[in-house]
């Protein structure tokens, strides 16, 4: 009879072992989909940080002013030191683009191909300010599966070729977002520092 006991009671603790994890997966995949939604609703904000480029032979450091509104963006990436300003910004039928060593703004419909092109490093605006608020893009393919942390944020995923990494969350006014993001592509690293949210 002892034994009938035992063992049940060693069932009883395997199973409710076994069912734990399970029980703290679904709590945060629910973390997940309410953060999730939240996010995506999300249409108008402004970031201030630091930024920097790196390739095997190059690194870009600067200041990032970033204005999101609906689809519309503002983005400059400004050097230190008067090394130079990347102006990016949207107008109907694609993006105008600035840099400090060309006299005139650049038309083009597809700014990634021409950041490309101009610069030899590529920088995935389309999908961009969706990583930025922390949350993958709906205009691409996951190429892995998503790590959450505790509270059901992301924690890394790769996306499009690139492996983008969340280090550290900050709260503003109700939302949840991003204050580091690390995005590596190939021989590109990009580490970003948000260091104050508009929302």
């Amino acid at each position: 009879m002892l034994r009938v006991s035992l063992l049940i009671l060693m069932v009883a603790l395997i199973s409710a072992c076994a069912r734990e994890p399970l029980l703290r997966e679904s709590q945060q995949l629910m973390a997940w989909k309410k953060h999730q939604s939240m996010l995506l609703a999300l249409k108008d904000w402004k970031i201030q940080g630091r930024v920097g480029l790196y390739t095997p032979d190059e690194a870009w450091p600067g200041d990032i002013l970033w204005s999101q509104s609906e689809q519309n963006y503002d983005m400059r990436i400004i050097a230190p030191l008067g090394a130079g300003t990347l102006h990016v910004y949207s107008v109907d039928g694609g993006v105008m683009l600035e840099h400090s060593s060309e006299p005139m703004a650049q038309f083009s419909p597809d700014p990634e191909a021409f950041i490309e092109q101009k610069f030899g490093w590529q920088l995935p605006l389309n999908s961009l300010r969706y990583w930025m608020t922390g949350v993958p893009s709906p205009q691409g393919k996951l190429s892995g599966t998503m790590d959450l942390d505790e509270q059901g944020r992301l924690k890394s995923l790769q996306q499009s070729g690139w492996n983008i990494q969340f280090s550290k969350y900050t709260d503003v006014s109700g939302y949840t977002l991003p204050a580091k993001v690390l995005l590596e592509h190939k021989d590109l690293s990009v580490k970003i520092v948000i260091r104050k949210w508009q929302i």
